[in-house]
């Protein structure tokens, strides 16, 4: 059950109203189409939910799953390079004269246009939650720029989407290392990895693996200044995650009781099973996430 490996966080304003059939309206006249011979990138909207390959979102109990598709031409720039490096090395001898920048960068332009049609084609989906109750809305990726991808195309399907990223009263960095020299707050547990580092750009980084972290060499790590910048968590041993310092939830893994529960619910086709793990894995995150952020001081009221 891998529902989302990677969350970036943001908050919905609640001013902003939506519903699961809004929503569905307005991606509809979005939807994806594959790259055209020409194009450098597709994007769009396809159904998340296989089940149900008509609707543009999959929503239960306020709960709404969004899927966006991609379609992007892969040209590597040396084969370009290498392409139009040959063309202006033949104009010179044939000719028996100097291409000079301007030409140049137009042999290259043009290389790259020839070139297009066959390109390979690199297909990837990026899903996201969104929370109407708790004005939530959840990116599955580990990167930031792919996240804001995601929410530029929603924004252009819904009109509008005013959205922040969390910011909490104590910053994820300042309560990891207190954690981690203290102690971790209720219901969290303390994993067995972590990275620590000074501050700064350039500053020294520890990384620990599968270790204890309360033994003296980390000890003697955050006595010396570093500070943590990402932790290995456990939420009511029913979740581990690793929260970095820039609140991204990252390496997210329903653990053993969730699978249980999940094998116990007795369903006998996929598209039960589609249901059930994502009214499992659904509810686990709304309680979650309120509790991490409250872990954290709770939430910067937006100015």
């Amino acid at each position: 059950m891998h529902w989302f490996r990677n969350m970036q966080l943001y908050r919905l304003s609640p001013e902003h109203a939506l519903s699961g059939e809004s929503i569905a309206e307005c991606l509809a006249k979005k939807p994806f189409f594959p790259c055209g011979s020409n194009d450098l990138m597709s994007q769009g909207w396809i159904p998340p939910a296989p089940h149900v390959p008509d609707e543009f979102v999959f929503a239960r109990q306020d709960m709404v799953l969004v899927c966006l598709k991609t379609d992007e031409k892969i040209l590597p720039a040396v084969v370009v390079k290498q392409e139009a490096e040959e063309r202006i090395r033949h104009i010179e001898k044939e000719e028996e004269r100097k291409v000079g920048r301007k030409e140049a960068k137009d042999i290259r332009e043009r290389v790259a246009e020839e070139l297009r049609p066959r390109a390979f084609n690199r297909i990837s989906t990026h899903r996201a939650l969104i929370d109407l109750k708790l004005n939530l809305i959840m990116v599955d990726s580990a990167a930031a720029a792919k996240a804001e991808n995601l929410l530029v195309s929603l924004r252009d399907a819904l009109g509008s989407l005013p959205t922040r990223l969390i910011q909490t009263k104590i910053t994820p960095q300042t309560a990891m290392t207190s954690w981690l020299e203290n102690e971790v707050p209720a219901p969290f547990q303390l994993d067995a990895d972590c990275e620590l580092k000074f501050p700064g750009d350039d500053g020294a980084i520890a990384r620990f693996v599968r270790q204890d972290l309360h033994s003296d060499e980390v000890k003697l790590h955050l006595a010396t200044g570093k500070l943590v910048s990402k932790m290995g968590l456990a939420w009511k041993e029913r979740i581990s995650f690793q929260m970095t310092e820039k609140f991204e939830i990252k390496r997210l893994t329903m653990l053993d009781v969730l699978q249980d529960e999940l094998k116990d619910a007795d369903v006998d086709t996929q598209d039960a099973m589609f249901e059930s793990s994502f009214a499992l894995a659904a509810g686990e995150l709304r309680s979650l996430i309120p509790e991490l952020i409250e872990a954290l001081g709770d939430e910067l009221a937006s100015t």
